[in-house]
């Protein structure tokens, strides 16, 4: 009985004090996607460069002295402009296509922290994260003549066409969830303000696309604060 007892005063004493040096963290910043999408049999794959930033919070639990696990939840927004294209078909030089998107995130990563002395630390960190889009949509401008999918299309007015739905008779070419592995460095100073930068990669196909893959790398600088 006197053993059963200790090990639970003991399990409560651990418990107790990673909630003590538990640590809730918010942090923003910029963020740049190189996304890449390649047509089987089509050496020459597109390229795209994404701009945005991102928001959100992490809560990073101690397993033991130094090392940790931080869940997270955070909000992206990206942006693009170039030639038009619906479902990778060309729509001709007149057109121009400005891209949005939207994306929920949640990470979840293994962190190790290194004192560097006074007030200062390094941590490293990596580990999946777990992607769901809400909002991919490209807005056309100028004059569009092509034919997409079987259907011609001809307009000079403004059209806007989401990737996750599809619209009129368009199919949908993008999926919305997707995984990706990161990770990153970052320094801490007294031990609450940070300052990171951090490497994602994607695992899944973004194309809902028969015979196209759609990938992305992702690079993230921003800074943060901990409570």
């Amino acid at each position: 009985m006197k053993k059963v007892f200790t090990s639970v005063l003991a399990a409560a004493l651990l418990l107790m004090g990673t909630q003590a040096y538990a640590q809730l963290s918010v942090g923003a910043g910029y963020l740049n996607s190189q996304e890449t999408t390649k047509i089987t049999n089509n050496n020459d794959p597109s390229k795209a460069d994404l701009n945005g930033f991102y928001a959100g919070i992490n809560y990073n639990i101690p397993i033991v002295a130094g090392l940790g696990i931080a869940p997270g939840f955070y909000v992206d927004m990206l942006v693009g402009k170039g030639n038009g294209s619906i479902g990778n078909q060309t729509l001709g030089a007149s057109v121009t296509e400005k891209y949005t998107e939207v994306a929920l995130n949640v990470p979840l990563n293994l962190n190790y922290n290194f004192n560097l002395g006074r007030d200062v630390s390094l941590f490293v960190y990596a580990g999946p994260v777990f992607q769901y889009g809400v909002h991919s949509e490209s807005k056309f401008e100028g004059t569009i003549s092509a034919n997409i999918f079987g259907v011609n299309l001809n307009r000079t007015e403004n059209y806007k066409y989401n990737h996750y739905k599809g619209n009129d008779d368009l199919k949908a070419d993008r999926k919305p969830f997707n995984i990706y592995m990161g990770g990153g460095v970052g320094l801490q100073v007294a031990d609450a303000f940070q300052v990171i930068v951090g490497y994602d990669h994607s695992l899944m196909n973004f194309s809902a696309v028969d015979d196209t893959k759609t990938s992305r790398s992702q690079i993230k600088v921003g800074v943060g604060f901990s409570f």
